[in-house]
């Protein structure tokens, strides 16, 4: 498969930010690990694209191209993690602050806009040239190839005598791992949901991580891609709040230099009524910015859904709900104690603060590796 052994120190599941940090930082330190994500690539809920004047709905990702992302777009000042690792791997010069020029509008449910609202912008917040995605190709990059491996499903997990065997399939092939410690860089409603632990978890542990809520998992993100940037030329910031949807909060999405002109929001219809129907919702997307923003917005070059809702390396039967606030960590303890503490969870969610937040990620994976280091 990749190793010319089966036994590691650490084996890493999930190839979100996370993972991908916590084997870079493996990596630097000389640790033996592998990193397995059952995508089929890496970055988790972090997916950004480059336009392509295409519905292609598998384009490929070029990190020196404009992009858009249908993931998490933001990271804020004072968030530590975040910033010192875009310095630290040569990507300060890539970001750039959230356009907020111009007047936000509301849309109450009957379709009533109100022009000029406050509260509604999220200037401030930072994004990156060439999406979030940008982030993990670099740290891609930074890794051994021979140390990461897509396409590679966990199935079993169990601890024996100091040693945890991970059992896993790739291209159909049932491969077997050793490692002294497992890092679960993964929500954990997705690892209970998809691998068979032994020793069990007690139904108390279950129910404790089972009711740590997974950021984004109930939510579809739409992006539009235009010619140009026709909303800020009419005076518009692009930032939306609707109670008439279908979408229920919008803000603009284009590059920091004008290469990618878009405008993106978040799908206030629940998951339960939105499966199969991705075209549907794109129509009534545009309907509604033609609304908001007049005719320009009714030509789209492209337009794109992602619905994280039914994307099962995402959310589980138990996120269907679209969350209204960043989870909390909820669970008592990162590590088992039946697994003698070598059994670790590392995703955005089990942070100690920051839940949710791409700073989250960092923040869980650089408590694990002091933990393992």
């Amino acid at each position: 498969m990749r190793k010319d052994s089966d036994q590691v120190e650490v084996l890493i599941i999930g190839g979100g930010l996370s993972g991908l940090h916590t084997a870079y930082e493996l990596h630097k330190r000389g640790v033996s690990f592998l990193l397995v994500e059952a995508r089929d690539r890496f970055g988790g809920r972090i997916l950004s694209y480059n336009a392509s004047n295409s519905q292609n709905k598998h384009m490929n990702y070029d990190a020196g191209l404009a992009a858009f992302d249908l993931g998490p777009s933001w990271f804020w000042p004072g968030q530590s993690h975040i910033l010192a690792l875009i310095n630290e791997l040569g990507l300060s010069a890539d970001v750039f602050m959230q356009a907020g020029e111009g007047d936000a509008l509301y849309e109450d449910n009957q379709g009533k806009v109100q022009r000029g609202i406050t509260g509604v912008s999220m200037a401030g917040a930072y994004r990156m040239q060439g999406g979030i995605r940008k982030i993990t190709t670099a740290l891609i990059q930074k890794i051994s190839s021979k140390s990461i491996v897509n396409n590679a499903v966990v199935t079993e997990i169990e601890y024996k005598q100091e040693c945890i065997s991970c059992t896993f399939l790739v291209n159909d092939s049932v491969e077997v791992i050793n490692s002294k410690y497992v890092v679960l860089a993964l929500p954990p409603r997705v690892a209970l949901d998809s691998i068979q632990f032994s020793p069990q978890f007690s139904q108390a542990r279950s129910d404790e991580l089972n009711a740590v809520a997974t950021w984004m998992a109930g939510h579809a993100k739409f992006v539009a891609i235009y010619a140009e940037r026709f909303w800020n030329n009419a005076g518009f910031s692009g930032d939306v709040i609707s109670h008439r949807g279908p979408l229920q909060e919008i803000h603009d999405a284009s590059s920091s230099h004008g290469e990618l002109n878009a405008l993106f929001g978040f799908v206030s219809v629940q998951a339960q009524h939105r499966q199969h129907r991705e075209d549907e919702l794109c129509d009534l997307a545009i309907a509604q910015l033609t609304r908001l923003f007049g005719e320009p917005a009714s030509q789209p070059l492209e337009r794109h859904i992602k619905d994280w809702a039914f994307d099962a390396r995402t959310s589980t039967k138990y996120d269907q709900e679209i969350l209204r606030f960043h989870p909390s960590n909820d669970i008592v303890n990162v590590t088992e104690s039946l697994w003698n503490d070598q059994l670790i969870w590392s995703g955005s969610e089990s942070a100690d603060n920051s839940n949710g937040f791409l700073e989250g990620a960092l923040a869980a994976s650089v408590k694990t590796v002091s933990r393992i280091t």
